[in-house]
């Protein structure tokens, strides 16, 4: 049986019907292997609140190489979306557009998160101003807000406008069929369908987020890609005509999460996201769990706006969330030259979307168009340094701990987190000095009162060290 498509899209999220659209434009023939309607379960796209996040990502632990590539890729995405939303606005009333305009609050205690995201906004040339929190329009903040800033440039975008343009557009192309099952597994040149059927094409574009893995061979390993990792998140719509805000309201980075955030919708309502909870499993079947949704309360009336604990809950949602160890993207051919990948864009992959699809389609039309770029799916992937990896664990642990505005003393809290750090590290063998005093110490009074020394151990070491200098 001959090939009946030039590409086929696996996906009904974002980035596929974006590439989907893309390779539509670019004059080829496209075969779309996703849910049409339905709930889209699980699905991270319908999930998302739709910050355009260039910078707001950022956080103190990333380091510089990992923040000039991000920053370059949202930056191109950034210049990319008006054209693209013009262009899908043709089929689609009412237009489509960014809504600019976002607050980044950092909570106590938290005002240095704030320093990096307005480094790297002012360096790509965008404004980053400090303000009083009280400032801020529509919100009454917590008194104990360690700082406030503005990002004029960075946007929001309504997600269900934009997902029902980009499958109008897509559905009803001449040169695309839309076949409305899911994927079972993709191998060179065929996409299995759950529904018994099968989809041939010349090749083959899998963009299905955290479910890539488990559609290709011994996990993507026979085609040599890393493992997709899930982030499952949690959010609301609520409805609170106390709180009318006009811009995205978020805190930094937190608790292995991105913060709490506000997200306005133009019916009125208000979108409170997210949690992120590893997931070791793609489980589309499972949705949020009311420790998830306790805690998204918590953080939007202790972190946001008292006032929100009296709001509706209007709807909820679960969606999981595609990432690699390196927390880039993934992106382009595999070891089958007929076989590319679009997937693990984390929390960015509405931001990303019209950049991502560009790529894509570079790399279809012009084998090795992605060989040299950061994101190309067979970059190498070492496991990271264990050092590397809990830098700050300890601190992002605490706030984990503390979600919902609750906290420690200060001298206290930097007891608690240095000593995660210790002992993490002496569990896993990768700090060989203070893990072994830390056994020491014990061995030495393995007794119950011995617990507080432990504690205080990393504090006393800290101190030492840098007495000597």
């Amino acid at each position: 049986m001959s090939e009946r498509y030039d590409v086929a899209v696996v996906g009904a999220g974002v980035i596929a019907l974006a590439c989907a659209e893309e390779l539509l434009t670019r004059g080829l023939s496209v075969g779309i292997v996703g849910a049409y309607a339905g709930d889209h379960a699980g699905q991270a796209t319908r999930a998302a609140g739709a910050m355009l996040s260039t910078f707001s990502e950022i956080e103190p632990g990333h380091d510089n190489q990992r923040i000039a590539v991000e920053t370059a890729e949202r930056l191109a995405a950034h210049a990319a979306y008006p054209g693209w939303l013009e262009r899908l606005s043709r089929h689609h009333a009412p237009a489509l557009t960014m809504v600019p305009g976002t607050w980044v609050l950092a909570p106590a205690g938290r005002h240095e998160h704030l320093a990096p995201i307005a480094a790297a906004a002012r360096e790509a040339g965008h404004p980053a101003e400090e303000h009083d929190a009280r400032q801020i329009p529509g919100l009454q903040a917590p008194a104990d807000i360690a700082g406030a800033l503005w990002l004029p440039t960075e946007a929001r975008i309504d997600s269900a406008a934009l997902m029902d343009a980009l499958a109008r557009v897509v559905r009803r192309h001449p040169r695309a069929e839309w076949h409305d099952t899911t994927a079972a597994q993709v191998t060179t040149g065929r996409v299995r369908c759950a529904d018994g059927s099968e989809v041939r094409a010349k090749q083959i574009v899998v963009a299905a987020g955290s479910a890539t893995s488990s559609l290709l061979s011994d996990g993507g390993r026979a085609v040599g890609l890393p493992p997709v990792l899930a982030g499952r998140g949690a959010s609301m719509v609520l409805h609170t005509p106390a709180v009318r805000l006009p811009y995205v309201v978020r805190t930094s980075n937190a608790a292995f999460a991105c913060g709490a955030h506000l997200v306005p919708r133009a019916d009125g309502s208000l979108y409170l996201g997210a949690t992120n909870r590893l997931t070791t499993g793609h489980d589309h079947t499972r949705t949020a769990t009311l420790d998830e949704l306790s805690v998204l309360v918590r953080e939007a009336s202790m972190l946001l706006d008292a006032r929100l604990a009296s709001a509706e809950l209007r709807g909820y949602r679960s969606g999981n969330r595609p990432y690699t160890l390196d927390h880039l993207p993934l992106l382009g051919r595999t070891a089958d030259p007929s076989l590319l990948v679009a997937t693990a864009t984390y929390r960015c992959g509405i931001m990303l979307a019209p950049r991502i699809a560009a790529l894509i389609a570079d790399e279809i039309t012009t084998a090795g168009a992605l060989d040299d770029h950061p994101y190309r799916a067979l970059r190498p992937m070492p496991t990271p340094q264990i050092s590397k990896v809990l830098h700050g664990a300890g601190d992002a642990l605490l706030e984990h701990l503390l979600q919902g505005g609750a906290s420690l003393p200060a001298p206290m809290a930097e007891q608690l987190a240095g000593f995660v750090d210790l002992a993490l590290r002496a569990l896993l063998h990768d700090d060989c000095a203070s893990g072994s005093a830390l056994r020491r110490l014990w061995r030495s009074v393995p007794v119950i009162e011995a617990v507080p020394a432990l504690f205080a151990l990393p504090a006393r070491m800290k101190d030492t060290t840098d007495g000597r200098h």
